[in-house]
């Protein structure tokens, strides 16, 4: 099955349907193109939304995340989760588990990135598999519930993201120094991804229904 970049396709789409709409205001498309058109659009739209449900768990706390059921995802939401959300993560060539390598500028750094992920992952009863190497963490994440890749995998990556980003923008004087960023900041911030997702799918779907 083909990948879907949830965010471009809507965006896209979006552009050629005003497009399009021009050319049928003036008269310049035929009923026939503008049935095959549709068609072909709606069969695809029609299978976004259910890929976003898929995915969308709104999260408050990191510790309500052990009571979360969880499902595999296979290699199309998986895709489609890490575009939501932004992250430069892989799954592997099986879809069962996530991998990134994470460098920092220094071995303090890194420290202080393991340990602010620690924390969250005890809350979120949720571990990474990584190996660290002076300044480099090597990660893998997966849920042995599922044998695969859950929504719970796509949120300790994101906040690992997050965690590493404001780890490499502020000052680490040692291991001990934690990124100032706080849990809340951080699922707000995956919240707002999908309900910004939805906003553009009902004007995707708001603008295909004029068609």
């Amino acid at each position: 099955m083909a990948r879907i970049n949830i965010k471009k396709y809507i965006t896209d789409h979006h552009i050629a349907f005003e497009k399009i709409m021009v050319r049928i205001n003036k008269g310049l498309i035929s009923d026939s193109e503008n049935f095959n058109m549709y068609r072909y659009i709606s069969e695809l739209g029609f299978r976004t939304p259910a890929i976003i449900n898929s995915l969308k768990i709104f999260i408050r706390d990191f510790k309500d995340v052990p009571s979360v059921s969880v499902t595999r995802l296979n290699s199309e939401q998986i895709y489609s989760a890490l575009e939501i959300h932004s992250l430069p993560w892989q799954p592997s060539s099986d879809s069962s588990k996530l991998v990134k390598e994470f460098k920092f500028n220094s071995f303090k750094e890194t420290f202080a990135f393991m340990g602010s992920i620690s924390t969250i992952a005890d809350e979120m009863h949720h571990y990474p598999k990584w190996t660290q190497k002076e300044n480099v963490v090597t990660v893998e994440i997966t849920t042995p519930e599922c044998s695969g890749v859950s929504v719970k995998d796509i949120l300790l990556a994101y906040s690992m993201e997050q965690l590493a980003n404001e780890v490499s923008s502020t000052q680490i004087a040692t291991v001990c120094d934690g990124p100032k960023v706080i849990d809340t900041q951080i699922l707000q911030n995956w919240n707002s991804n999908f309900s910004k997702t939805e906003e553009m799918l009902q004007s995707f779907q708001k603008t295909t229904a004029q068609l």
